[in-house]
């Protein structure tokens, strides 16, 4: 790379963002035709109301705080957790074998069965 090409290497990531956004923003537009289609034909509304932890904007405000204590805040904390929380799942015991449904839980099958053995 010598410094006559230094601008095409700074100005990729922002080509490469302005066409993601391009295709995210044709996307949802496509899909806000589509629901508003479909919205006019009769469809029954809902019953019960969201509940609170359904709501996108309060998982959307909980991701940019997360993003924000981690890469300004508590950088050191955020990165064990992003370590530590894997491995502490997986080292949860491991779950009993499963029963095989042709045994309906027994060790043997018997004449009950519907294959001889």
């Amino acid at each position: 790379m010598t410094p006559d090409d230094a601008w095409v290497y700074a100005i990729i990531p922002f080509v490469t963002m302005a066409v993601l956004t391009f295709g995210v923003v044709v996307v949802v537009r496509q899909r806000a035709a589509s629901r508003r289609a479909s919205a006019s034909s009769e469809r029954p509304s809902p019953t019960r109301p969201r509940p609170w932890w359904g709501s996108p904007w309060l998982w959307i405000g909980i991701t940019v705080v997360a993003v924000f204590l981690g890469a300004f805040v508590w950088v050191w904390l955020y990165a064990i957790v992003l370590t530590v929380v894997p491995l502490v799942v997986w080292q949860r015991p491991a779950r009993g074998p499963a029963v095989d449904p042709r045994t309906n839980g027994h060790a043997h099958r018997d004449a009950g069965s519907f294959k001889p053995e």
